[in-house]
């Protein structure tokens, strides 16, 4: 943080203005014009604290790491002076579309690229799809089931969030995403009859976009999956390419994928080895019966990739797909990488695939620095509400990242911490010089007020002012 202090009227200011956060996380969020998005789409609140402070002080605490109980525990509530109960009440508002909200915080992150002349055109823009565990404690939390952790391979208490990415040659970050819980095979989420009994629960109006994210829960994922593409398109965030992993390889999702933009968006996700029969050469035949036709006479090297490969052109129902067959190293099993771009060749297909990964890190570093799936409110709004305030985070330090050409995001985040807590140390010494002018004004005989303008009008009292702050300052930069 800087904070320099060559005028009184800076420290004057500083001393009246209680409601103050850290000043570059501050200009990172207005340069997305949050305010006048509230506005325009109608979710800015009609009477008390405005939304836009609630949202960026929602913000503001995961770079410290807390909940919302937890943060006024600490000194950090003197910030804003407003009651958590403002908090809570924001995350489970009804009414809020935060889906809207964070696909215009997506546009808008790109259209400051375009301003900055930062965009990237080498690699191909894409839509990712991928699913990650967020794991819960509580079984009296709305909509909540056990869900299989491919991680821990063991059913968690918890939710599955399914989310869209969009990377654009160098960036990755998230544009939506859905709740989904898994009913098992008792069809009973894996709970008990008393502790489905126990979930939170409350009557949903149809009109308002709650209703909508609760219904997801049982929805289909790959249906989800098409229809976030589809309002990304929308939004104007073209991709090239839509990367899944295997799960999401069948005909449906694919015949649905070629769809958007009357075919401008080509799939290409992995394969599973398994009997699912495609149309290869006149023949149906499955991926073993293809490896034991064509491997020997077809397999060659991968240039510049110590693997082996061959690919075939066929049909996976009336959908024509191009088949890579990959064998990585030493390794004796295949792979198979599947796409709709009949022109791709191998080194394509490497260098798109692996972009896929990337969203694998977005979620990495958003459990890790941005506490994503942490919140335990009971209400499913708030659930929502807490993905789509992490998201959002990680798209204004994405752009600060991109913009400010940080190595990493742990050190950007590592980096925004510190100067949050330095604003609080701040933020009490001034605490501390305003009481002492209170004091010595009582003394006098006068008011604050009165002190703190004569002092502006004393060039002496103004000099020794500014030595006071600089030396405070100087403190500040020592700790």
């Amino acid at each position: 943080m800087t904070a320099k202090l060559d005028k009184i009227h800076e420290m004057y200011k500083l001393l009246n203005e209680k409601e103050r956060v850290n000043h570059d996380i501050m200009s990172t969020f207005g340069r997305f014009g949050l305010s006048q998005t509230l506005r325009r789409l109608g979710l800015e609140k009609q009477q008390g604290v405005s939304a836009l402070q609630l949202i960026i002080s929602l913000c503001l605490f995961r770079f410290n790491g807390e909940s919302i109980f937890g943060m006024y525990r600490k000194d950090f509530h003197s910030l804003v002076e407003t009651g958590k109960n403002c908090y809570y009440r924001m995350m489970g508002r009804e009414t809020m579309d935060w889906r809207i909200l964070l696909l215009r915080m997506c546009v808008r992150f790109f259209a400051i690229l375009r301003k900055e002349h930062a965009e990237e055109t080498e690699q191909p823009r894409c839509y990712i799809i991928d699913d990650t565990t967020l794991e819960k404690t509580g079984v009296s939390i709305e909509g909540i089931s056990r869900v299989f952790d491919h991680v821990k391979h063991k059913c968690v208490l918890g939710f599955k969030e399914l989310i869209l990415a969009y990377f654009d040659g160098r960036t990755t970050i998230p544009v939506d995403f859905s709740l989904h819980r898994e009913k098992g095979k008792e069809k009973n989420c894996g709970l008990s009859d008393e502790e489905r009994e126990g979930q939170f629960s409350k009557q949903r109006d149809e009109n308002n976009p709650d209703h909508v994210r609760y219904k997801e829960l049982d929805m289909k994922k790959t249906d989800c999956a098409v229809a976030m593409m589809r309002r990304a398109w929308k939004a104007g965030l073209r991709a090239a390419y839509a990367l899944c992993d295997s799960w999401f390889t069948i005909e449906e999702f694919i015949h649905a994928v070629r769809a958007i933009g009357d075919g401008s968006v080509h799939f290409l996700g992995m394969g599973k080895m398994d009997n699912k029969k495609y149309y290869v050469r006149g023949f149906h035949q499955n991926v073993y019966e293809m490896i034991s036709r064509y491997e020997r006479t077809e397999a060659k090297k991968v240039p510049g990739y110590n693997s082996r490969y061959f690919y075939v052109n066929g049909f996976l129902g009336k959908e024509i797909v191009r088949i890579f067959f990959i064998k990585y190293g030493n390794n004796q099993n295949w792979n198979i990488i599947i796409t709709t771009d009949m022109t791709m060749n191998i080194k394509e297909c490497f260098e798109t695939y692996q972009i896929r990964w990337s969203i694998e890190v977005l979620a990495k570093e958003s459990k890790q620095y941005l506490g994503l799936g942490r919140y335990q409110g009971r209400d499913f709004d708030g659930q929502i509400a807490d993905c789509t305030l992490c998201h959002m985070t990680y798209i204004a330090l994405a752009l600060d990242k991109r913009l400010n050409d940080y190595e990493t995001m742990g050190a950007l985040f590592e980096q925004q911490r510190a100067d949050l807590m330095a604003l609080t140390l701040w933020q009490r010494l001034l605490a501390i010089i305003k009481h002492l002018l209170e004091v010595l004004a009582d003394m006098l005989g006068v008011t604050y007020e009165e002190l703190s303008a004569s002092i502006v009008r004393s060039e002496k009292m103004l000099e020794k002012y500014i030595v006071m702050a600089e030396a405070l300052e100087e403190l500040e930069e020592a700790a």
